[in-house]
């Protein structure tokens, strides 16, 4: 869990009283499953142009 998932529940209840955990869940999930995918797809472009993972650590 975020931190400031209560800030940001509060900031949606300011502007939409009804609004419960549930909707701050369904609001933030598709951004939170496309940067899943957008960050794995840049782990194997990195991974298959071969660059190294940090400063003397070779891939393969």
């Amino acid at each position: 869990m975020s931190p400031y998932f209560a800030l940001a529940l509060g900031y949606l209840q300011r502007y939409y009283p009804k609004a419960g955990v549930g909707t701050l869940l369904s609001l933030t999930l598709p951004i939170s499953v496309a940067l899943l995918v957008s960050w794995f797809l840049f782990f194997m472009l990195w991974y298959a142009i071969c660059l190294p993972l940090g400063p003397g650590v070779p891939v393969r």
